[in-house]
This record gives C-alpha cells, structure tokens and sequence, in this order.
C-alpha cells in the first residue's frame, strides 16, 4: 500500500537468438540522476514515481533511470514484492543454496509493518542446504555481514537456484502449470510484459540451461566515492564496458553445407 524504495535491481537482457541470457546487479544505494528529480539513490526512483506521479508511474521511472544510467533502453519490468518472493520458492518446494561462507547478520530487519525498524539476528552456517522462502529471503536480503555487493551475489545465486529448479521440474514447458504459478504471484507481481510475450518467455527460457546465464554486477572496482549527504556513483566508463559485455551478441558465422 506505501511505495518503498526498491531491495534489489537487476537489469537482464535476454537473447534468444544468441541462447544467452544476461543479468547486471545495481548496488541499491548507487547515486544516479533520477530524471525530473535530480539526484539521489538508484533504489530511490520507484518511490518517487509513486509519489510524485501516481500509481503505477515508479516503474516507468526506475525504468528510465536504470536505462539512463546503462545508456540502453529498458523495454519492460518485472516488480515482485517479499511475500512473492516467498511464495514462488515455495510453489517450487524450496531452493538449494550453497553458502560460501558463514553468515552473520546482527541487525536483520524485520519489516513486519511500514517504518519498522526492530532488528532481529541471523545465521547461516556455510555449506549447501535447502532453503524455504522465508529463509531464502533473509539470505538474499542481509548485508550486514559484508556489504550490499556481496548481497547482490547472493540474489543473484537465489535467482539462479529458481530457475534451476523451476527447470529441473519442467515448469516452463507446461504452460498450465506456468498460469498456476502467475496466478498465484497475481497480488504480488506488476509486470508490463504481455500475456503473449510472457509465453514466449516461457517457451525460450525452457531451452536455456544455466551456462546460458552470465552474471555480472557494479561491483567496487567501479565506483567512485561522494562527498555526503551522497553515496558513491558508478564510473561511466566501466559502466559502458559492463553494459557492453552484457549485451554482446556473438558473432554466427555461416556454415557450408
């Protein structure tokens, strides 16, 4: 019901000609220029369409925001909320997670009501092991332990253990189940992408694998310290050179026959 500032940021291009698909994580506290707004966080720009427009105009703000930045448009968005989050890893039956290391998160926010701000601790120990979506959540979201790079690993590690496992189960080949699964996330997602085109979607993402997916991110190799109340930007050169990588189309060569 009250806009908030965006958790996590992920730009994905998707080339089904090339069977490549491409995700670039954002750093939620990254200082851009929000368009009409000036500047502030990157996280920021969904709530402020909200507020300053109306309903529905913070995508198309983050939208041109994220695109802004990248210097590529972005044609559509996916909005998924926690409790969706939660909901389709446990449609799924949960996701195997390998931690790397061990997690230790003093001051995990609770969220349990708007402007919330108790804290709870958390811990995951390393190692693979399943997780539920309550669980699932609390990994992709903790920072305290390092920073919000290494949580942008790890949402995009929980993104790929779904779609391992949505894989793996043949989901995306059964259209039926696939309109369990939307109908389900109807509270929970906003999404511009045509009923079509998300079957399409569906049908192309069932021949990917997970060495179709390259992962990258805005990492602290590229970005430059503020001075306060900023935070830190991102270097426009590395970012064109990312964002390059991330849309690279390889080359066909042609076959003779």
């Amino acid at each position: 019901e009250t806009p908030s500032r965006t958790d996590a940021i992920i730009l994905v291009h998707l080339n089904p000609r090339a069977n490549r698909v491409s995700l670039l994580s954002f750093p939620r506290d990254l200082w851009v220029e929000i368009p009409g707004h000036g500047y502030g966080r990157i996280n920021a720009a969904y709530a402020i369409g909200e507020q300053k427009y109306g309903p529905g105009y913070g995508a198309a703000l983050a939208k041109q925001t994220v695109g802004n930045l990248a210097g590529v448009p972005v044609h559509n968005f996916l909005l998924i909320n926690f409790e969706g989050f939660k909901t389709v890893i446990d449609r799924i039956g949960g996701v195997e997670i390998d931690v790397a290391r061990p997690i230790d998160d003093p001051k995990y926010p609770m969220d349990e009501y708007p402007g919330d701000v108790r804290t709870m601790k958390v811990h995951f120990d390393a190692g693979p092991q399943r997780m539920d979506g309550e669980r699932a959540l609390i990994y992709a979201r903790t920072r305290h332990a390092d920073n919000d790079f290494g949580r942008n690993q790890r949402q995009q590690q929980v993104l790929m253990a779904i779609f391992n496992s949505v894989r793996d189960q043949g989901l995306l080949a059964q259209l039926t189940s696939l309109d369990d699964y939307t109908g389900a996330l109807r509270d929970y997602v906003r999404t511009d992408i045509p009923r079509g085109d998300m079957l399409g979607l569906a049908r192309v993402g069932a021949g990917f694998t997970a060495d179709s997916v390259q992962r990258y991110a805005i990492d602290s190799k590229m970005i430059v310290a503020l001075e306060q109340p900023a935070t830190f930007a991102a270097d426009p050169v590395a970012v064109r050179e990312i964002v390059d990588t991330v849309s690279y189309t390889p080359l066909t060569l042609p076959t003779n026959r």
